[in-house]
């Protein structure tokens, strides 16, 4: 394994949602924020002296104030920085937690999503994913075929699958998260019900999907979108999350080009997601 680069931008709140969608374009694939400041992290086989001066030129405009610290974090540390960060945490009927966490009391009666991060993003922590699950219980049916998009932690095909899914595929072009989205469905019970596959689209000849889940960054969405189109069956549902308020018309007009229909939207912070369907059908 490759070592990481945690990048640290010392901005507020509102700053630190533009600059997620800024450094995913960059490859940054997970982010911690801070009180005072965000923590992204991506393989130091992907970044480079442009791409610094990228991050140098966006904190030049939009945080003349602000500070980037760079630093090179081993393997080996990763998984001691989540223990330390990450708590259990309850989303919508889901309570996600590590498994170094206990299950609190007051949660014993939600569906336990077991996420141990590694460097794949999806912990729960970040409202993006959030919005996500929060749709998923009055969108998953009984017995759904689901494709999980950008797979990362594996927590969207896990908790399909919990609320009643018969099977999904995942796939994500993300170096780390075969091993961690994987090791995500053996802790849930789920393995046997969710395959895995490395790559992106092109992993994925089938076709007649009855929910598609992407918690992905807008461009990469428009890309996909014609894709989607042909995967999902008529009538078929598609969750899509990672977007800014901000872009909210350019990812609906870029779905109805292809058919899709808004039938429920919402935001958290400066995020927002929507649910669509294939073909105009509900």
């Amino acid at each position: 394994m490759t070592p990481t680069i945690e990048l640290t931008l010392y901005l507020d709140d509102v700053l630190q949602e533009y600059a997620v969608a800024e450094l995913s374009d960059l490859d940054f694939d997970t982010f911690l924020q801070e009180e005072d400041c965000l923590k992204a992290y991506v393989p130091a086989s992907k970044w480079n002296d442009v791409k610094r001066e990228q991050v140098e030129q966006w904190m030049a405009v939009h945080a003349p104030e602000g500070q980037m610290e760079e630093r090179v974090v081993e393997p080996e540390n990763w998984n001691r920085k989540w223990e330390e960060a990450i708590q259990p945490i309850v989303v919508g009927p889901f309570l996600i937690k590590p498994t170094w966490a206990d299950v609190p009391p007051e949660a014993a009666d939600k569906i336990l999503l077991e996420i141990d991060p590694k460097m794949s993003f999806g912990t729960g922590y970040h409202e993006s994913t959030r919005l996500a699950l929060r749709f998923l219980p009055e969108t998953v049916r009984e017995g759904d075929r689901v494709l999980d998009a950008g797979t990362g932690t594996g927590i969207l095909a896990i908790a399909a699958i919990k609320l009643g899914a018969g099977s999904a595929l995942a796939f994500d072009i993300d170096e780390w998260a075969q091993e961690n989205a994987v090791e995500n469905f053996y802790l849930n019970g789920v393995a046997g019900r969710i395959t895995f596959r490395e790559g992106g689209m092109e992993v994925v000849p089938e076709e007649g999907f009855d929910l598609i889940l992407a918690n992905i960054q807008l461009n990469v969405l428009l890309e996909m979108v014609p894709d989607f189109a042909k995967k999902l069956r008529p009538g078929g549902r598609l969750v899509l999350a990672g977007l800014l308020r901000e872009q909210r018309e350019p990812m609906l007009e870029g779905a109805a080009a292809h058919g899709f229909e808004l039938v429920r939207e919402d935001t958290e912070g400066q995020w927002w997601a929507c649910v669509l369907v294939a073909g105009g059908e509900r």
